[in-house]
């Protein structure tokens, strides 16, 4: 699920939420209530919560914990804290390298892989504690296009193994590949919930409130304002190909 809004909609605030740091860590005004697996967010701790759902932040930097000297330290640091046998947490840990794609690199520190990589670490050392829900906030908020292109070729990696995600993000293009529902956020609330395409191509919701279409769906539209399309409005490279082969053929 994807999560989507203009600056200061409350979205990271969400994100927050959900793992209890509001209202347990961060001090503030909280009503209404959130259930995450069943879970009442008011009801139960972080470290309860935290068995339930991972939560990973912007800079992968925050994330790392550098209590290891390794990326498979890194990872294996949280199954330590909960006393997971030694040959459960190498397997664990097995998995997860093989799964990032840096098999290679589990004998390299952490802080001295690209920042691509380094996200890609941060997601595997919270998913490696077998959360039933990830939450990522901006996840690539601070990376170069070349990372962020990993992070979300891992995300869609994700989306396979029957992991219920849910993704603060600001670029919709991205987000168009995988997500199959998506919330819009303003001043604190949910102001649209749907499917992806539903949302993501419904421009004068999008515009309303601060986010801007993608270029493929804006194009689209201009062509059938034009009488030079007819299909529907494109969201994904896909609907891209398909919709100027239709006007090739005219």
């Amino acid at each position: 699920m994807g999560l989507i809004g203009r600056v200061s909609s409350g979205r990271s605030s969400l994100c927050s939420a959900f793992l209890g740091l509001i209202p347990h860590f961060y001090p503030g005004e909280f009503t209404g209530s959130l259930i995450v697996d069943g879970l009442s967010v008011n009801d139960s701790s972080i470290a309860k919560l935290s068995t339930h759902v991972g939560l990973v932040f912007q800079s992968p930097v925050n994330q790392l914990s550098g209590a290891g000297t390794t990326v498979e330290e890194e990872l294996a640091f949280g199954l330590e804290n909960l006393g997971v046998p030694h040959s459960e947490m190498v397997r664990r840990v097995n998995e997860m390298l093989k799964l990032i794609g840096l098999t290679s690199f589990r004998k390299r520190s952490p802080f001295e892989l690209s920042g691509g990589q380094q996200q890609k670490v941060a997601i595997a050392s919270v998913l490696i504690m077998d959360p039933k829900v990830l939450v990522m906030d901006e996840p690539t908020a601070q990376l170069d296009p070349l990372g962020s292109r990993l992070v979300f070729d891992f995300i869609k990696k994700l989306t396979k193994r029957g992991i219920t995600i849910i993704l603060n993000t600001q670029d919709i293009n991205q987000l168009a590949e995988f997500a199959d529902r998506v919330l819009v956020m303003d001043n604190g609330m949910i102001v649209r919930d749907g499917t992806a395409r539903d949302v993501l191509t419904d421009i004068n919701c999008l515009n309303s409130h601060g986010i801007n279409p993608s270029d493929l769906t804006l194009l689209s539209s201009e062509l059938k304002k034009r009488g030079l399309y007819k299909g529907h409005l494109c969201l994904t490279m896909r609907d891209a190909e398909l919709m100027v082969k239709k006007v090739i053929k005219k």
